[in-house]
């Protein structure tokens, strides 16, 4: 058995974030989580969402909330990046299209709001790069680096490296159950270990429900989390197509699609098999509800994702007219969804914060949403005067929250 004064279950960008501020506020930290497994298929144990190399980043958004947290979190990846020695961030700039009316008043005033931090965000009715076919008749609201992609995997280790160089400790394991026998936080572990805390975040991506309900003594009230699948599309490019595309922008776009909703598109990207890939995912009319571990393991052990090849190579090859790859493959991800699309960072019970249900938007903010968690855990109450505490409650009973 260890101890420490902070548990963090699941080292996601959110999880690796709140390990990364705890550990530098001084407080002895155990973060515990698997790594990303070698194969899908074999996997036994929990997935996490940012198995990945590309995933947009940008301020431009129609929610203040999530403006402000990207604000954050780009702001220090330069420190981040210095103090790990581990480069994540890509700077290539930001396309987002949209067609719907509400969206465009409120994206312009966050936009005057971030433009008293230096951020601007221009609005324009085209692409302006002959390489993107957007469709007619959408506002196209341009943002120009910081905005861009970064690599999460990278992001999480250069977490990860600078809490371990604060003091934090990884456990690679599952945890089975969390309990509190009255004085001290218990997590068990799938390995037959247990580590024990004053305090906990609770930051376990899509199976954060699923560990919420094994909360001891019962009864605790699970807050209201939905998991969705999706499929993501790479593109592997050759050098010629890699050159041609050089400098090209991430592009979030509306589609006319039966099935799709939305897309977005990453730029070319380093993948660690030596690869360059585009890559691009979409936003389905229909989710698909895995409403269970049961069902999101198998999603992500299976091939079901891969009968969406055709559709999303044809919208990928619409937004980038031309494109010409060497192959294309399929990967399922694991969506967290809220009531309020906006995170959950409140507290469970007295030394029991969640941090989790993203939305899609994780990978970006998460190192911010990790640290309004672990300041809220240390500090026992909301200290954050920019954010409205309100706009992150979790859906449990008033009764378990302290004031």
């Amino acid at each position: 058995m260890s101890s420490a004064d902070v548990i963090v279950v699941g080292l996601g960008p959110i999880g690796a974030g709140a390990l990364r501020r705890a550990a530098a506020a001084g407080a002895t930290c155990v973060g515990i989580g698997q790594l990303e497994p070698s194969s899908f298929h074999d996997h036994l144990g929990v997935f996490a969402s940012h198995y990945d190399s590309g995933r947009v980043t940008r301020h431009v958004d129609a929610r203040f909330e999530w403006a402000e947290l990207a604000r954050r979190a780009i702001t220090d990846y330069p420190h981040l990046e210095a103090t790990s020695g581990i480069a994540f961030h890509h700077p290539s700039s930001v396309l987002y299209a949209t067609d719907d009316p509400a969206t465009i008043v409120a994206i312009e005033r966050v936009a005057r709001g971030l433009a008293t931090h230096g951020i601007e965000i221009g609005r324009r009715t085209d692409a302006g790069d002959e390489r993107i076919a957007i469709a007619d008749g959408v506002t196209v609201f341009r943002e120009g680096p910081p905005a861009g992609h970064v690599d999460p995997r990278r992001m999480i280790a250069a977490q990860v490296a600078t809490a371990e160089r604060a003091g934090a400790e990884l456990v690679r394991a599952i945890v089975t159950e969390l309990a509190h026998d009255g004085h001290r936080w218990r997590a068990s572990l799938d390995d037959g270990g247990t580590v024990t805390a004053d305090r906990v975040v609770l930051a376990g991506g899509p199976h954060t429900d699923e560990l919420a309900r094994t909360l001891r003594p019962s009864p605790f009230v699970a807050p209201e989390l939905s998991v969705r699948g999706e499929t993501v599309v790479t593109a592997v490019l050759d050098a010629d197509e890699q050159a041609r595309l050089e400098g090209l922008p991430a592009v979030l776009s509306p589609v006319d699609h039966p099935a799709f909703a939305d897309v977005y598109a990453v730029p070319p990207t380093a993948y660690p098999d030596g690869t360059v890939r585009l890559k691009l995912g979409a936003t389905r009319h229909a989710p698909i509800r895995l409403d269970d571990r049961t069902a999101r393991v198998a999603w992500m052990r299976g091939d079901r994702h891969a009968v969406e090849l055709d559709d999303l190579r044809r919208l990928t090859e619409a937004l980038v007219p031309g494109l010409r790859a060497v192959r294309w493959e399929t990967k399922p991800c694991l969506l967290t969804d809220t009531p309020t699309d906006l995170p959950y960072i409140d507290h469970l019970a007295e030394g029991l914060v969640i941090a989790a249900g993203c939305n899609g938007y994780a990978a970006k903010s998460g190192d911010a949403i990790g640290a309004v968690a672990a300041d809220l855990l240390l500090a026992g109450r909301w200290v954050d005067t920019v954010l409205d505490r309100r706009a992150f409650s979790a859906t449990i009973r008033p009764e378990l929250r302290p004031d």
